[in-house]
């Protein structure tokens, strides 16, 4: 699960970045295609940071949509069709069997997404993701010390 040593990193960074700062909240972005189970990892920054001097910190976690986009014609697609498009180019016979059902082989190299597909509209791979690898803390919140 790299859920945890994900938060783990996030937490090293705000401790370090706002040593003797009081932290409210922080909002971070992820995007789709880190395929990070949100839930696990709430929880994860929420046991680190009680444990590490960040008592009391809310996380806000915003998943930013994956985007594609044709650098030869400009068409733009999500990652519902990127997957359908995926699945097309391996097929059936190269899903992944596990006990807890089967799978496309991207939850395990993500980064083959890419590599994977071609445009809906001119049938070209000259492809860039536009978002859905984001993995950024965007705002920190900080208590007001004046008494």
């Amino acid at each position: 699960m790299h859920e945890w040593s994900i938060a783990e990193g996030i937490v090293d960074v705000l401790l370090e970045m706002f040593k003797d700062k009081k932290l409210r909240e922080v909002d971070i972005k992820i995007g789709e295609l880190r395929d990070l189970d949100l839930d696990v990892l709430r929880s994860a920054l929420n046991i680190l940071s009680e444990s590490r001097s960040l008592k009391g910190l809310k996380f806000n976690l915003h998943v930013s949509k994956a985007r594609f986009k044709c650098l030869n014609c400009g068409e733009e697609w999500g990652l519902e069709k990127a997957l359908e498009m995926v699945e097309e180019t391996i097929g059936a016979e190269s899903v992944i069997i596990e006990e807890s059902g089967s799978e496309l082989p991207l939850h395990f190299i993500p980064s083959l997404i890419i590599g994977l597909q071609k445009c809906p509209s001119c049938g070209m791979m000259d492809i860039a993701i536009d978002s859905g690898r984001e993995l950024e803390i965007t705002r920190v919140v900080v208590e007001d010390d004046r008494s």
